[in-house]
């Protein structure tokens, strides 16, 4: 956590929370690692430029989140904050102000718009303005007055939408012109698990996001339940991996993913065991992001390695 004594590099790599920033990069890269396998060689200068816009644009959202959380009370309110949840505290802890933090994530935003807007000026058609402007939309809105879209329970839905599945079109776009299961399924299974990132970063937030009135899926559901929905959103992540194997949308070696079950299951259980002990959480959240990530290094490597062995026969 940054302190209002440490240089301002330190202060904004805390506010942006870097580590976050996996959640949708690695849906852009397994997305890119999809195309080139279904379709042959990339242009690398659209994918790298494709994942600035993207790590922008997250960096602008996360900022966003904490200033209108701020606002909101929600943050000021929560007096057991872990590394995983209650915000990066920057604004809480008068490490920046509010001002500043708004102005970043409004500059952080406009420079991944514009790798957006150059992307969509190289590709046919508004398909990729129109991905573009409903990820921006979903991420500032969010948190964001008068939508508020995590006070009216639908947070979780529209940040695996906006980290996980429309990445990963916008990629297919961006290299492509053109959507297909085969490049952009993986948003499914990473927009999956960026929910559960953020469901079970919820389970410690929950009394003061009820007092600000942010009545997440985990103030409306309760502990028990959303530790269920925690375990159904594992459950369909795996599903989607299987029903794609089957139908040919990813290479077999994709089925891969399931030795990752057994840290699923670990936290699942540790969800349902210990949901009102917030210190007990904090390694399953820490998992949770690790999961997310080997899952899709997993899937982005059957991708490169399915290619290499069809090449080398």
């Amino acid at each position: 956590m940054a302190s209002a004594n440490d240089p301002w590099p330190k202060k904004w790599v805390a506010a942006i929370r870097l580590p976050f920033l996996t959640a949708s990069l690695m849906s852009v890269v397994a997305a890119i690692a999809a195309c080139w396998w279904a379709y042959g060689p990339v242009r690398w200068g659209f994918a790298g430029l494709a994942l600035a816009g993207i790590a922008l644009i997250h960096a602008g959202a996360n900022l966003a989140n904490d200033y209108f959380d701020y606002r909101s009370g929600a943050d000021p309110a929560n007096l057991c904050p872990t590394p995983f949840s209650g915000g990066s505290r920057v604004l809480v802890e008068g490490v920046l102000t509010p001002r500043a933090v708004l102005a970043a994530a409004v500059l952080f935003t406009l420079a991944g718009c514009a790798c957006g807007i150059y992307l969509w000026r190289h590709t046919p058609g508004y398909t990729l303005l129109i991905i573009g402007m409903m990820g921006v939309a979903l991420a500032w809105l969010y948190v964001a007055p008068p939508v508020r879209l995590a006070h009216r329970g639908v947070g979780e839905l529209a940040v695996g939408v906006c980290f996980g599945i429309l990445p990963a079109m916008g990629t297919e776009w961006v290299l492509r012109g053109r959507l297909s299961p085969e490049g952009s399924w993986v948003g499914v299974p990473a927009g999956l698990l960026v929910a559960a990132i953020l469901l079970i970063n919820e389970f410690p937030d929950a009394a003061p996001d009820a007092f600000a009135g942010k009545r997440t899926l985990m103030v409306r559901l309760g502990p028990g339940r959303a530790a269920l929905l925690y375990a159904a959103l594992l459950a369909l992540m795996y599903a989607s991996v299987l029903a794609a194997v089957l139908l040919r949308w990813m290479p077999a070696l994709a089925a891969l993913v399931f030795l990752v079950t057994p840290l699923s299951v670990r936290i699942t259980r540790l969800l349902h065991a210990k949901h009102g002990d917030v210190p007990a959480l904090i390694p399953g959240m820490a998992g949770t992001i690790l999961q997310q990530v080997v899952v899709l290094l997993v899937l982005t490597g059957a991708y490169v390695a399915d290619l290499a062995l069809r090449t080398w026969r």
